[in-house]
């Protein structure tokens, strides 16, 4: 499943659309070019540096993860108890 960490701002060279607000990823992934990785039957995570999850959604267009990493986990009944409270974390698995 896929999981790529720390999303920064940044400016492209040629940005599609001048002005807009744009993210790279550690190693260097566009945040709007990565996101067609995601597959869309799985539950995307949104965590912070301490691995506190912050944002949860199916569909990875909701997903703004600015200063944070994004990660996919399996749809499932156990994992959908998580919420953006601050008391769930994401450790990588």
């Amino acid at each position: 499943m896929v999981n790529i960490k720390n999303f920064i701002w940044y400016t492209p060279e040629n940005p599609d659309v001048p002005g807009a607000m744009y993210l790279k990823s550690e190693d260097g992934q566009d945040w709007y070019e990565c996101q067609p990785l995601f597959s869309p039957d799985t539950l995307k995570v949104v965590y912070n540096r301490a691995g506190v999850i912050t944002d949860i959604s199916r569909d990875v267009q909701a997903l703004w993860p600015a200063n944070q990493s994004v990660a996919e986990v399996a749809d499932t009944e156990e994992n959908r108890k998580a919420d953006i409270s601050g008391r769930w974390g994401f450790d990588g698995e």
